[in-house]
């Protein structure tokens, strides 16, 4: 009896077994793709708080100005939100730093902790 129902549906057994096949696959892809954007939000992420510190990846200097916009860019990434308060909540951020520094992109820190706080 199951080998004349499998006879009959050959046809439908090999789309299901196809459909199910695709749907395997398309899931890893999803999965793996999420991965893949998780691991470049978080490489951003850290060169933001590298900008933000004083320092690029190819070890320039970056100015106030730049340094201001990286502030602000990390409120984009909600998921770092409680690392972010934690690195910037210091009380002793404003002794690390030049003069600068503190005068120029430290208030627009406390602003962003304040605004995702």
């Amino acid at each position: 009896m199951t080998f004349e129902f499998i006879n009959q549906n050959k046809e439908l057994i090999g789309f299901v077994v196809a459909v199910v096949a695709g749907l395997f696959a398309f899931i890893k892809w999803l999965d793996a793709r999420n991965r893949e954007l998780k691991e470049t939000r978080y490489k951003t992420y850290m060169e933001l708080i590298g900008v933000v510190s004083g320092k690029r990846q190819d070890s320039t200097i970056p100015n106030f100005t730049e340094q201001v916009a990286a502030v602000w860019f990390l409120s984009e990434y909600k998921e770092y939100y409680g690392i972010t308060k934690k690195i910037f909540s210091a009380g002793d951020i404003d002794k690390m730093s030049s003069e600068g520094w503190v005068q120029h992109v430290l208030p627009h820190i406390r602003k962003l902790v304040n605004e995702i706080g």
